[in-house]
């Protein structure tokens, strides 16, 4: 139960210095970046805390990786913007 514990405070600290990263970054394909692994942090986060079936967390995790997909495309046809 011990590596549990430590396996989420990680993933919460990293998810934290990920985001300090895409606040400070001035490049947008930092910032992009920045978002993609803060994204996916959040996808690990979920998996490791859910104590569902499997079908029931696969179709949670499609759907995430899909808004992932999509919000990644925005943000690249928005670079300059950003």
């Amino acid at each position: 139960m011990d590596y549990f514990i430590i396996l989420i405070t990680a993933i919460i600290l990293s998810m934290i210095l990920t985001l300090i990263r895409f606040f400070n970054s001035n490049n947008s394909y930092e910032k992009i970046m920045s978002f993609y692994l803060l994204f996916t942090q959040f996808i690990f986060l979920y998996l490791s805390i859910s104590h569902q079936k499997f079908n029931e967390i696969f179709d949670i995790i499609i759907i995430l990786f899909l808004l992932k997909l999509v919000a990644i495309l925005f943000l690249l046809y928005n670079r300059k913007k950003i």
